[in-house]
């Protein structure tokens, strides 16, 4: 359910997804990455949401790309030592490790813990993946419901747009233009009632004069393909016809204006 692109951090907020069966409810919560030098309130907020998922987690799964062992920060390694939760260890990319004629052997994570278990999985073709939610369940906790039988996620219909189409921001622009944007959904209309046409109005902030040009193209050509690739999105996610409008406006170093951060209702 959290957005995904090649790019560094581009979680931004704790996403909460929530997988309900019979006299089970299993609460997956996706973080940001840590940050280990933060530069401004939104990277603080960011960090802070990673303390708060590991305050209140039964279980941790680190999630490691066997093909690269990156460094672990040594903030992270004590905070999940002084947490004491149980962590699995799961491995990604398990189709393209399979793929290789010569496979590269597997880079050793320097762990700050021992896992309590290993699995690896494929998000391309879910190898492994139910043997990791099997393992999952066993280390549940007895519990009453957190949420409804009917609840997906603790966020609402217009985060998951708004991230759609920053998801599409992500892909779409290239260096440092993505990480200035924050994506705003003004209007919201026809989708909870399931209408043959929803009708989605946003707002895409930039903190920075010389980005709108570049985010808008010459003649509009970039903002409609950024429009274009979105909507294609939201129609698959909500399973019914979108008319999009997006516009650009300019917030000058919002991702450092703490009074912003708290009004725009981002981290709610």
């Amino acid at each position: 359910m959290a957005i995904v692109s090649p790019k560094p951090q581009t979680t931004r907020l704790r996403v909460t997804g929530i997988l309900q069966e019979d006299n089970m409810q299993l609460i997956l919560s996706d973080t940001p990455g840590w940050i280990e030098q933060t530069a401004y309130p939104l990277q603080q907020v960011m960090n802070l949401q990673v303390k708060i998922a590991l305050e209140d987690a039964d279980v941790l799964v680190w999630v490691a790309d066997p093909h690269f062992g990156d460094p672990i920060p040594d903030r992270v390694a004590q905070m999940v030592r002084q947490s004491g939760i149980p962590t699995v260890l799961c491995y990604t990319k398990r189709d393209l490790k399979r793929a290789e004629k010569d496979p590269q052997k597997e880079n050793s994570v320097n762990l700050p813990f021992e896992p309590v278990a290993v699995f690896h999985v494929s998000g391309t073709t879910h190898e492994g993946v139910n043997d990791l939610l099997t393992a999952l369940k066993s280390m549940l906790p007895v519990h009453p419901p957190y949420f409804p039988e009917d609840y997906m996620s603790d966020r609402n219909m217009r985060f998951f747009l708004s991230e759609m189409i920053r998801e599409q921001a992500m892909l779409l622009y290239g260096a440092e233009i993505p990480y200035h944007l924050f994506v705003a959904v003004e209007t919201c209309k026809g989708v909870d009632e399931s209408a043959p046409l929803a009708q989605i109005f946003a707002t895409i902030y930039t903190g920075k004069e010389s980005h709108v040009p570049i985010l808008i193209g010459k003649g509009g050509k970039q903002l409609k393909e950024l429009g274009t690739r979105s909507r294609k999105e939201m129609e698959q996610f909500l399973h019914q016809k979108v008319y999009l409008n997006l516009s650009v406006k300019l917030r000058k170093d919002w991702r450092s204006n703490s009074s912003f951060l708290q009004k725009s209702g981002l981290f709610q």
